[in-house]
């Protein structure tokens, strides 16, 4: 056998199955066939648009006026009592968020381009009130714009969204979408790859959550429960009991009490 002659019969045979098998290996590796040009990521916005599809029609998701839900916050602490959760919202920018443990109730109310916080002890009939920050009040109205905006970013105050790429995350392959204000407030979300619906969120303060289970209520899909996280551990979780929308709300209910005194 001379060098630099081709191999005959069953060697030859031999040597082009490791060159297949050789290329397989590199086929894997790079992350595709060999010779295969990698497919463009699709646009934030088609994926955004079908994760939508997965949790309701365009009019159901836009028709959404107002909302009440009603839970109970557990935290994975034993030792920390649970307590109950009311979320009363009314698009565009009205919110209210009550949390209660025993006798003392925390509500948080935005009113346009306003905020409070309430403290309540119900047994001895005392609350104070203080008005929200300016960084406390940027994130009721972002919370209350994802209360409706159901993964549409708000274009209107400037916020941008951007594909970070294909990985997996929570055993899953996923689109990574940067959701990002101009003056540096983030959030990203996960989207299955093969089943276009939400995989967690990301708040802007590192707090993952992650829906768990389904109920349909006005032709939207909400979560049973949400489970929270940080740094990979468990911080609590909602489960939900009671969902309304596009219900009337109590008149006055996003209005600052006037009986409480101000810090």
């Amino acid at each position: 056998m001379g060098v630099g002659k081709e191999l005959s019969g069953p060697l030859r045979g031999h040597t082009i199955a490791v060159r297949y098998f050789a290329a397989l290996v590199v086929s894997f590796l790079l992350g595709g066939p060999s010779g295969l040009a990698a497919q463009p990521l699709p646009e934030p916005a088609e994926i955004i648009n079908r994760a939508r599809a997965t949790v309701g029609t365009p009019a159901a998701l836009d028709g959404l006026v107002t909302l009440r839900l009603v839970g109970v916050l557990t935290p994975a602490d034993a030792t920390v009592p649970p307590a109950t959760l009311v979320i009363l919202a009314r698009k565009p920018s009205s919110h209210r968020l009550e949390i209660r443990i025993d006798d003392m109730v925390e509500t948080t109310i935005l009113n346009g381009k306003r905020g409070c916080l309430v403290r309540s002890n119900l047994e001895a009939g005392a609350s104070r009130m203080r008005e929200l920050t300016r960084a406390e009040l940027e994130r009721v109205r972002h919370t209350t714009r994802q209360l409706f905006n159901f993964y549409r970013p708000d274009f209107q105050n400037g916020e941008r969204v951007t594909h970070e790429g294909l990985l997996t995350h929570r055993d899953e392959r996923v689109h990574k979408l940067r959701y990002a204000y101009p003056e540096g407030f983030e959030t990203v979300r996960y989207f299955s790859v093969n089943e276009d619906r939400l995989v967690s969120v990301v708040s802007a303060n590192g707090v993952e959550s992650v829906n768990v289970g389904e109920q349909w209520v006005g032709g939207i899909k909400y979560p049973e429960r949400v489970d929270y996280f940080e740094n990979g551990e468990k911080l609590h979780s909602v489960a939900f009991h009671e969902i309304e929308v596009n219900k009337p709300l109590p008149a006055g209910v996003f209005e600052f009490p006037s009986g409480a005194a101000e810090n």
